[in-house]
């Protein structure tokens, strides 16, 4: 079987208020590459991620508003320092779920959640 080829390009996420997550993400370091009351776009490195507004038409409805967002999932931003991360997001008023750890499997991580609830967790290899 002949595969076509593919690539992956970003990520979407339903937000309450799409320029307030826009913000959020600016200081977490983003770029804002898009503004538009209808859509954000923001972007680190290569990985982008589309703030699109809670849509009530049918066929958005039943996604956008169905369980907790981003529900078992996690995005993973590889940081030199966590600590000066974190202590970076912290002086900006943004609180992490818990303080920066070791963990078994080789990682010193930390996890923040944006408006929205979607959790993104910041690493570096220990």
């Amino acid at each position: 079987m002949i595969m076509a080829s593919m690539k992956f390009t970003h990520l979407l996420f339903w937000a309450q208020d799409n320029t307030l997550s826009e913000k959020f993400y600016k200081k977490l370091g983003f770029e804002v590459t898009l503004s538009r009351d209808d859509l954000s776009v923001v972007r680190l490195g290569e990985l982008e991620i589309e703030l699109v507004p809670i849509r009530d038409e049918d066929e958005f409805a039943r996604d956008s508003m169905s369980g907790e967002k981003g529900r078992g999932m996690y995005i993973y931003i590889q940081s030199d320092d966590v600590d000066r991360t974190y202590e970076n997001l912290r002086s900006q008023n943004i609180t992490a779920v818990a303080l920066p750890r070791d963990w078994p499997w080789g990682r010193r991580e930390f996890v923040v959640k944006d408006p929205d609830g979607y959790k993104l967790c910041f690493w570096q290899k220990i």
